[in-house]
């Protein structure tokens, strides 16, 4: 009985070690290091002035993060950047918040932070976040921190993946985090409920080729680090499996008959994460723009 019990304490431990959320840290340069826990990429800019966040994971996740951000040598975040407002990229602002990190974002991520949110696609709803999740500082279309030496600049890029997405651009250090406007080698999730339209993503990748250079290191909002090559495929992506979509559509296929065809064999393997090739072709025909 006595060993049983003890085999059963042990499966019980560790289960629980396998469910407790860890995060894994890569530096990158200049003491800024990639964040990954379960959701999307957080970055950390280190320095004198205290710890910078792009992005903070789930909420569940905020403990690993600090004990990330405590593993480097600080007890705490000083400012926190959200890309946009989805849960995987904000959801620990609440914790974040009461713990006194100041929170950033563009003004239509404090707006749906704040408000009730329903996501036909996954047939759900979300409530609106704590007070203590909704950014403090927010902006209309850019602003810039001057933080642990680097210039930081933070540039909204609208309709693409949401009506509030931005990138951030480390300019001494040639770096950016470009959100979810970025999943590397997949097809994206386009939150057209949110404001996002396949158009925006196809226009603001553009734009962002042409900031970056073939020394940038790209991170992208799911995926591990990438450069300008990466995100020139990413954009012969978009723009190819689009236009092959719209002419079958102007030659009068519908949906499913789209689906049936596919796309391009090229791009079969980029439908093997979290959105598939027929949800893609959903996206593309359904968009507003």
């Amino acid at each position: 009985m006595i060993f049983r019990t003890l085999i059963l304490l042990m499966v019980a431990v560790a289960a629980h070690g396998q469910d407790t959320p860890t995060v894994t840290t890569t530096p990158i340069k200049d003491g800024l290091y990639l964040l990954q826990g379960r959701g999307g990429n957080v970055m950390a800019s280190t320095g004198s002035d205290g710890v910078l966040l792009v992005d903070d994971d789930y909420p569940q996740y905020q403990p690993a993060y600090l004990e990330a951000v405590q593993a480097l040598g600080y007890d705490g975040v000083r400012f926190i950047i959200n890309t946009h407002w989805h849960g995987d990229h904000a959801g620990g602002n609440a914790a974040w918040g009461e713990s006194g990190s100041v929170i950033l974002a563009h003004d239509n991520v404090r707006q749906r932070l704040s408000t009730r949110q329903d996501m036909k696609l996954f047939k759900r709803v979300v409530e609106p976040a704590p007070r203590s999740a909704w950014p403090l500082v927010t902006y209309e279309d850019s602003l810039a921190l001057h933080v642990n030496g680097e210039t930081v600049e933070v540039k909204h890029y609208p309709q693409g993946h949401t009506d509030g997405d931005s990138m951030v651009f480390f300019v001494r250090s040639n770096v950016v985090h470009a959100g979810d406007h970025f999943f590397k080698d997949s097809f994206p999730f386009v939150d057209m409920d949110s404001g996002g339209s396949v158009g925006g993503f196809v226009e603001n990748i553009a734009v962002l080729l042409q900031t970056v250079d073939d020394e940038t290191v790209i991170v992208p909002g799911h995926g591990g680090l990438a450069n300008r090559a990466d995100l020139e495929r990413y954009h012969q992506m978009l723009v190819e499996t689009r236009d092959a979509v719209q002419t079958m559509q102007a030659q009068g296929m519908d949906l499913e008959a789209i689906q049936a065809v596919g796309l391009d064999a090229r791009w079969e393997s980029w439908g093997s994460g979290f959105i598939d090739t027929d949800r893609w072709i959903s996206f593309i025909v359904t968009s507003p723009r």
